[in-house]
């Protein structure tokens, strides 16, 4: 929703922030700011996101404890959610240095991991080359595959303030003169843009994998720093894309 609001930047005007938008996302988005606004004259603009999908192939096998590879650390301990014999797409790019798995998502979206050949493994070349074409190319390259997957069960958050990367996106004249006169009777420029998003990967899905009574010979284990994309099939929009290096620094 939409609520244009007098603010004074005080403590009162941070909860009641923070309560509209737990209140807007039925709760799935608590604390979305944890600092006082500015006091100066300006609008602050506040958006947020939830989104958790659900598989359409459910995870039989879900919390156990795994090792999860860190960069020059000691691996941490995450929950995992496992599944023999699990239908996914799969491939792997040699120039990009990584196994990339397509996995599908029900309300036709589905989730692309990209993993690396080490914990290691530099991977900016593969974060420079997922464009909505790229990946596009790549979903008609991957072949069917059933293998044994093991996930991490994560709940993420991020937040930032996007108002420095407007610019980036060819809106600096528009910064300029913003024109928010519906909702300021004094001239005013954007302050801040405060997003906040927040994905859960859970083990729930629609239907269970084909029963068969040989095991995979595939296995496909992401316990070590990993991309992800979350894409919508029919449009090829890439709604999420994120870097996994310690899921303890991202566990909410």
């Amino acid at each position: 929703g939409v609520r244009p609001k007098a603010l004074l930047g005080g403590a009162k005007d941070l909860k009641e922030v923070n309560d509209w938008v737990s209140q807007q996302t039925g709760r799935k988005v608590q604390q979305f700011l944890s600092k006082l606004l500015p006091r100066t004259a300006g609008v602050n603009a506040v958006s947020s996101a939830y989104f958790k999908g659900r598989w359409v192939t459910r995870f039989s096998q879900s919390g156990t404890l795994e090792n999860f590879q860190v960069d020059g650390g000691t691996p941490v301990q995450v929950p995992m959610m496992q599944q023999d014999n699990y239908p996914v797409k799969m491939g792997v790019d040699s120039d990009l240095r990584c196994t990339i798995a397509q996995v599908q998502m029900q309300d036709d979206i589905s989730m692309f991991v990209f993993l690396p050949e080490d914990v290691t493994t530099n991977t900016t070349l593969l974060e420079e080359s997922l464009t909505a074409e790229f990946v596009q190319d790549l979903s008609m390259a991957l072949q069917p595959a059933q293998l044994s997957l093991l996930l991490p069960i994560l709940r993420l958050s991020f937040s930032t303030d996007l108002l420095p990367l407007l610019g980036d996106l060819g809106l600096s004249e528009w910064l300029e003169n913003p024109e928010l006169d519906d909702i300021s009777i004094q001239p005013a420029k954007l302050s801040s843009v405060h997003h906040k998003v927040v994905m859960e990967m859970a083990p729930e899905g629609n239907q269970y994998p084909v029963a068969t009574l040989e095991p995979s010979h595939l296995t496909y284990r992401v316990d070590r720093p990993f991309i992800y994309l979350i894409r919508d099939e029919p449009s090829g929009a890439l709604l999420f894309i994120g870097k996994v290096v310690n899921p303890k620094d991202l566990t909410i």
